[in-house]
């Protein structure tokens, strides 16, 4: 019969559904089943038949494969050959080890339910299929053992029943919500439970074939002796009696085991901190991962339009994406959700590790950048000066006539000493950027050697205090007198009429140059960066105070903004 297209994904997924709708109902009538395969024996055909159909309810339950996977030809194959060899050999001794499994099966499903109802209802699953192991199966499969053949059959026909009855009881107020979560199970405490089963049922075997006793009264002696003995291990997890127990001595064991990943984020940080190009620390870091995780085989990484490979391909892929980061992961078997969920963690810190990295080579390259710019920058505004001095003697020059002249020659061995010296200063800083000239003068010489640089400029020159023999470093203050003098008179082009007044003022605290000029303010928000960073403005106060700022910094100077009023603006220069 041809399925029309679409049909058959409608009536699997109307399955996977109906399953997860009705999981409880269905494990009811997995463990009726169960209940009639026991009844019939597992010799007789009706009991092997009734098995099989309680194995396939149980496929349909199960929580270990999600209800709408779909399995492989090979996985189907494989399943059927050994539910069929189990069917045709069906006898006791296997339906106890059944009954093991699936009690731990049962049992791992109760710890992920906090309501009442859906615990209530798993216990008592759970209690029905200990008590089969325990009343029925073992019974049977050792012949040897003693027992009241009277109270087994009133067992076996009242018991089962009841406890079916109070499960169904238990699920009817639950309805459709008593077990709507993805298929889930605690594999530790499943574990636990089958190897508590399988000791329990081997003592009371023992007990009985050694004391010649009856069967109950040794399945009653090793139940009371397991519930003392955890009794005890549980009071030795956490006595609170002035030691830290058994629970504290677990913790300090797993956290000192050297798990795998933990080896690899060992491997992460001590690899960031030594490597400096991102795209190594990327391909070292998944070779890392290859050696140290024994999931991965290899994989392949792409970002930033680099692709590189690591390792040996495999069939099972997995990709993680994270920031720009496609991390696809080659695996020997397929990756449970867990561990998806720490590979996805995995590959999210390599991410950030390797875009951390990435952001530190910008930050290497823009902070390299600037050093130039600021270099290039300060050796332009000293250059401009220069040629402010140039242009001065070239006026001289001019007012000279010839040129030839007393003043004017007095005036060409004062400036070009001066000129000379201050360009092989401007080399030098070309050479070095932190090279800065400290030589020390005499303040006073050196301010009237300002006042000969600026005979037509229309500056007023004051001088207060008592001059000494205080001494000052020339290039700085140099530096200051042009920047702030330059800035001043480039105001006066564009508001004429201002008066621009420098100042050499001597006090106790050193010596201080202002500069003041009697125009316009610096506006607020301009003035709040001056000095502090480079501020973009179409004439002065931009990168040359920063520069000025930062040398006198340097120098143990520190430059400020004493006034912004409207009609006196005044810059200082002061010792700090």
């Amino acid at each position: 019969m041809r399925i029309p297209p679409g049909l058959g994904d409608y009536r699997s997924n109307t399955v996977v559904r109906w399953v997860n709708h009705y999981r409880g109902a269905l494990l009811i009538a997995t463990l009726t089943l169960l209940y009639l395969a026991l009844l019939e024996g597992p010799a007789s055909a009706y009991g092997r038949g009734l098995m099989m159909a309680h194995f396939g309810l149980f496929l349909l339950w199960q929580p270990l494969v999600r209800s709408e996977v779909r399995l492989a030809p090979f996985h189907l194959i494989g399943l059927s050959l050994v539910t069929l060899l189990a069917i045709a050999w069906l006898n006791w001794t296997l339906v106890a080890f059944w009954l093991m499994v699936l009690a731990g099966l049962v049992g791992g499903r109760v710890f992920f339910y906090s309501g009442r109802g859906p615990r209530i209802f798993y216990l008592l699953a759970l209690m029905y299929v200990v008590a089969a192991l325990l009343l029925w199966a073992i019974p049977s499969a050792v012949p040897e053992v003693a027992y009241s053949a009277n109270v087994m059959a009133a067992l076996k026909r009242y018991l089962f029943p009841a406890m079916l009855l109070a499960m169904a009881l238990a699920l009817a107020p639950l309805g459709r919500s008593e077990d709507k979560g993805d298929e889930a199970i605690d594999l530790a405490y499943a574990l636990f439970l089958v190897f508590l089963l399988v000791g329990l049922t081997q003592g009371a075997i023992a007990y009985t074939l050694l004391h010649k006793a009856d069967y109950l009264s040794a399945l009653l002696t090793m139940v009371l002796s397991v519930a003392a003995i955890l009794m005890l291990v549980s009071w030795l997890w956490n006595p609170r009696v002035g030691f830290s127990g058994l629970s504290t001595i677990a913790s300090r064991y797993a956290l000192s085991i050297g798990l795998p990943l933990e080896q690899w984020l060992h491997s992460l940080t001590d690899l960031y901190e030594r490597e400096s190009d991102p795209f190594r620390l990327l391909e070292d870091a998944c070779l890392y991962m290859v050696r140290n995780l024994p999931w991965v085989s290899g994989g392949i990484w792409r970002t930033g339009g680099q692709t590189g490979m690591f390792g040996l391909s495999d069939v099972r892929e997995t990709e993680f994406r994270h920031q720009g980061l496609i991390l696809v992961l080659y695996t020997r078997h397929e990756l449970s959700p867990s561990v998806k969920w720490h590979f996805d963690l995995v590959s999210q810190l390599l991410a950030h590790f390797y875009r951390a990295k990435e952001s530190d080579r910008e930050l290497r390259e823009m902070a390299y950048i600037q050093a130039v710019h600021e270099t290039g920058a300060r050796l332009t505004h000293d250059v401009k000066n220069l040629l402010q001095s140039l242009n001065t003697l070239v006026f001289a020059a001019q007012q000279d006539g010839d040129g030839g002249g007393a003043s004017y020659q007095a005036l060409l061995r004062r400036q070009l000493p001066a000129i000379t010296l201050r360009l092989e200063q401007t080399l030098e800083r070309l050479r070095d950027p932190e090279f800065d000239h400290s030589e020390k003068v005499r303040a006073i010489d050196w301010w009237v050697e300002l006042q000969r640089s600026y005979p037509a400029k229309g500056v007023g020159f004051e001088i207060g205090g008592t001059a000494d023999d205080a001494k000052i470093p020339a290039a700085l203050f140099t530096h200051a007198a042009e920047n702030m003098l330059q800035n001043a008179i480039d105001k006066r082009a564009i508001e004429p009429g201002i008066e621009v007044t420098a100042r050499l003022l001597f006090d106790a605290g050193g010596v201080t140059l202002t500069v003041s000029d009697s125009g316009s303010p610096v506006r607020p928000e301009i003035a709040a960066d001056v000095g502090e960073r480079p501020v973009f403005s179409a004439k002065g106060f931009g990168i040359g105070l920063y520069q000025l700022a930062r040398s006198a910094g340097l120098h143990g100077y520190l430059l400020e903004l004493r006034s912004n009023q409207p009609g006196k603006v005044v810059w200082a220069l002061v010792a700090n």
